[in-house]
C-alpha cells in the first residue's frame, strides 16, 4: 500500500508504516487520518502478519491535527449529521491501530505531540530516540484530548502524569517518558525506526498465534473499558470545534 503520505513496506512478517506528509509538522489532516486508518485496516486478514512498526519521519513522528485543515473552515456550515462525521475521524483511526492483532511498536524521532501522542499510546511499545519529546497542548488550543487517548495515558502513565502533561502543559524528554512508563527503549538521535526493527525481529521469531492470542488477552485485562469511558470524545471534540476560543486559537495558529 502506498499513498501520498502513508507507505507499507513488508519484510517477511513485519510491516513497516511510514507516514510523512512532508513540512515541519507532519501535522494530521482529516484525509491524511482516513489513509492512516486505512493502512491499519489493510492488516485484518493479513493472517501471517507477525508484527508491525509505525513511524514518522527521520525528525518527527507528528505535532498532532492540522489546525489549518479546510475541513474547520467548512464546519460551522455542515448539519449536525456531517459534523460528527468529522469529529468521527480520530477516534475512528485510534481505534483501527488499537484493534491491530499483533503487536505494534511506534518509532519515535522528534516531537511526538497532541494527536501523535494518541497515536502513539495506541501501540504496544514505544521506542524513542533522545530527540523525542512528547506532550499534548490541547488545552492551549481549546481543545478537548480525544481520540480515546485519556485512558490509554492513565493505563500507561498513571492519573497525576496525564494530569500534568494534559493540564499544566508538562513536556516529557524520551528519558522522563522512559521513567514514566510511555517509551519502553531509548536511543540515540536517528536510532529509534532501526531499534523498532530489532524489536520486531525478535517478536516476530515467537510463534505468531501464541503471541496473537497473547496481546488479546493484555489488551482485554487492561483497557476493557477504554471505550466505555472515552465514548463522548468525538461529542466534546465538535463542541469544541464550535466555541470561540478554539476559532481564536486557530486564527492564532494561522499567523
Amino acid at each position: 500500500m502506498k499513498t501520498q503520505t502513508v507507505t507499507i513496506a513488508r519484510k517477511g512478517g513485519i510491516a513497516i508504516v511510514t507516514y510523512d506528509r512532508g513540512g515541519r509538522a507532519n501535522a494530521m489532516s482529516f484525509d491524511v487520518m482516513d489513509e492512516l486508518a486505512a493502512a491499519a485496516l489493510d492488516f485484518v486478514d493479513d493472517t501471517d502478519l507477525k508484527c508491525v512498526v509505525l513511524t514518522g519521519t527521520d525528525r518527527i513522528f507528528s505535532a498532532g491535527m492540522d489546525l489549518s485543515d479546510p475541513v474547520f473552515d467548512q464546519i460551522n456550515e455542515m448539519s449536525l449529521r456531517d459534523k460528527r462525521h468529522y469529529s468521527e475521524r480520530g477516534p475512528r483511526l485510534a481505534r483501527a491501530w488499537a484493534g491491530i492483532e499483533v503487536p505494534v511498536i511506534c518509532a519515535i524521532e522528534g516531537p511526538c505531540l497532541a494527536g501523535g501522542l494518541a497515536l502513539a499510546s495506541m501501540c504496544d511499545f514505544r521506542v524513542s530516540s533522545r530527540s523525542a519529546r512528547f506532550g499534548a497542548p490541547e488545552v492551549q488550543v481549546a481543545h478537548n484530548m480525544g481520540w480515546h487517548s485519556v485512558p490509554r495515558l492513565i493505563a500507561l502513565v498513571g492519573v497525576q502524569a496525564t494530569r500534568r502533561v494534559l493540564l499544566a502543559g508538562e513536556e516529557w524528554t524520551a528519558d522522563e517518558a522512559r521513567r514514566l512508563g510511555f517509551a519502553d527503549e531509548v536511543c540515540e538521535a536517528g536510532g529509534a525506526l532501526g531499534a523498532a526493527k530489532r524489536m520486531a525481529d525478535r517478536i516476530a521469531g515467537y510463534p505468531g498465534l501464541a503471541v496473537r492470542m497473547i496481546k488479546r488477552q493484555i489488551d482485554a485485562s487492561a483497557h476493557a473499558l477504554d471505550y466505555a469511558t472515552s465514548a463522548y470524545d468525538k461529542d466534546q471534540q465538535l463542541v469544541a470545534w464550535m466555541s470561540d476560543d478554539f476559532q481564536a486559537a486557530r486564527a492564532k495558529f494561522a499567523k
